[in-house]
């Protein structure tokens, strides 16, 4: 119905000046080829996402066609048609369809699209913006929908009847102008989910909350808060979760920090493998270790230039499980062996030895435990070395890194080589290789038994609006993650073909 809407509203108005049409195109071939050449393993899936914009003076119509067919039987297709109607034109702005929003940073409310890491987390319903007063008021009520890639399949994480309301406040009014450059912004929120599963009408959940965010000059602070009041599981009752972020960072000439605190307890509402909020890691890779429920943490970020050719950056990150025998000091900075948490530690340099060239090289060091199941503790150390060159007419990178790894009682290294020729705008070509020198046992059952990955990749611009992206080869597959969420993507040895359209 609404397909046949957008094509008599561009019928109408094709010949209208201020009729804008934007869009883009990403289709996706990928063959899997198994080293044993039998037919079962033999397999091929296809993905087709279309986006269209159609803007005619205060109005806005979008549409999303999502298509994927897997070739094996045992898979389900998934395919859905995705719109919204927006009206816009200050102080109001009204949506209702498909929608993405975000409370604060996400301590109440964060449904997001994360298209590299095939993550969609999505409202359908109606959503208000009010704006006045150096102020803006979201009003908000849908149904979430999270689509999300792992095990070489999409599936729907929460086919369920669950409802979300919400009311977010964002204001400025305290900010001045001065040479000193003081700034404050303040939010309130407050979201309500209804859902049949509950067990009493009055055991409904809620999520409510605050912000501030005070700039002076070059110094930045941001604390946010967040309540839950939920529903205990089997039993009933009301369940209490509480949430904190809060960073700062200063930014000078040649030297910038950033520090990062969070505490959640009972904080991340959702189902067993999503979330409704999605409350920030302070992990730079992106783990969590269970996304709200029982974590603490703290990142440390210092970037600094002491010469204009030498840049220095440093890592510090960790986050863990709660653990009330200890001090909060102990609790926040020390990965003690009965947490389940992440340490996260780096160091890179970048240096500039001539104005067409780029060296750069460090170190990373992380700790998980109780991450990667069935081991308890797996310890990676990676240092790299990394080589550009612009000639001119093309340029050249290389790349050479060894992850020595250590889970439990097995050790083993991973080394990986990899050089890139291009040309701006026009192509690039990719030969990466990658050899595990030993497989331990408890691998075995994810990833197999291969220990080389070979991979050929050409990333080729057709034209300024198209490019096309092929990958013959194999990948090792492992532990992937982003914003908190992750997922053990599994090997791939076969052929990966990619155009992307923009008009």
């Amino acid at each position: 119905m609404m397909g046949l809407f957008l094509l008599f509203f561009l019928e109408s108005f094709a010949s209208s000046q201020d009729l804008r049409i934007t869009g883009s195109n990403r289709a996706e071939y990928w063959l899997f080829v198994d080293s044993r050449l039998d037919t079962a393993n033999y397999k091929d899936h296809i993905t087709e996402k279309l986006k269209l914009a159609l803007d005619y003076k205060d109005i806005t119509l979008r549409g999303v066609f999502f298509f994927w067919d897997p070739s094996l039987r045992t898979l389900n297709n998934l395919y859905y048609f995705d719109y919204s109607a927006q009206y816009k034109k200050e102080p109001v702005n009204i949506l209702y369809g498909r929608y993405y929003t975000t409370f604060g940073r996400g301590l109440c409310l964060n449904q997001f699209f994360d298209e590299d890491f095939n993550n969609d987390n999505s409202l359908y319903g109606l959503k208000a913006d009010i704006i006045g007063l150096k102020s803006q008021l979201t009003l908000l009520s849908g149904k979430p929908r999270n689509i999300f890639f792992e095990e070489l399949q999409y599936t729907i994480k929460n086919d369920t009847t669950d409802k979300i309301r919400g009311a977010n406040l964002e204001t400025r009014l305290l900010n001045f102008e001065n040479d000193f450059g003081f700034n404050t912004d303040i939010g309130a929120r407050y979201v309500r989910i209804n859902r049949i599963t509950d067990l009493t009408p009055k055991a409904f959940t809620e999520l409510f909350g605050g912000n501030i965010n005070l700039i002076l000059g070059p110094w930045e602070n941001y604390f946010e808060y967040g309540r839950h009041w939920g529903t205990i599981p089997v039993v009933g009752g009301r369940l209490r979760g509480d949430g904190y972020l809060f960073t700062t960072g200063l930014s000078l000439s040649g030297f910038g920090i950033s520090l990062q605190y969070i505490d959640y307890k009972d904080l991340g509402f959702g189902g067993a493998e999503y979330r409704y909020n999605e409350p920030p890691t302070p992990i730079k890779s992106g783990i969590s270790v269970n996304r709200g429920i029982d974590e603490i943490g703290y990142g440390m970020s210092i970037v600094a230039s002491p010469f204009d050719f030498v840049s220095l950056e440093v890592e510090n990150n960790k986050v863990s499980t709660h653990d009330q025998n200890l001090s909060k000091f102990k609790e926040l900075f020390y990965l003690m062996d009965n947490m389940g948490g992440v340490l996260e530690q780096g160091f890179k340099a970048i240096t500039h030895p001539t104005e067409l060239s780029e060296v750069s090289f460090g170190i990373d060091h992380i700790v998980k435990q109780k991450i990667e199941l069935p081991v308890q503790k797996k310890t990676e150390t990676k240092p790299y070395l990394e080589l550009q060159y612009d000639f001119g007419m093309v340029f050249v990178e290389a790349g050479l890194e060894q992850t020595m790894v250590t889970s439990d009682t097995s050790k083993y290294n991973d080394r990986a080589v990899s050089i890139s020729i291009g040309k701006p705008e026009r192509f690039v070509i990719t030969l990466r290789g990658e050899k595990r020198d030993r497989v331990p046992e408890w691998l075995i059952p994810k990833l197999g038994e291969e220990t080389f990955w070979p991979m050929l990749e050409l990333s080729l611009d057709l034209t300024t609006r198209h490019n096309l992206r092929l990958r013959i080869g194999g990948e090792k597959g492992g532990l992937v993650c982003s914003g908190g969420v992750c997922r053990f993507e599994e090997p791939f040895r076969g052929v990966k073909a990619v155009l992307t359209s923009i008009f």
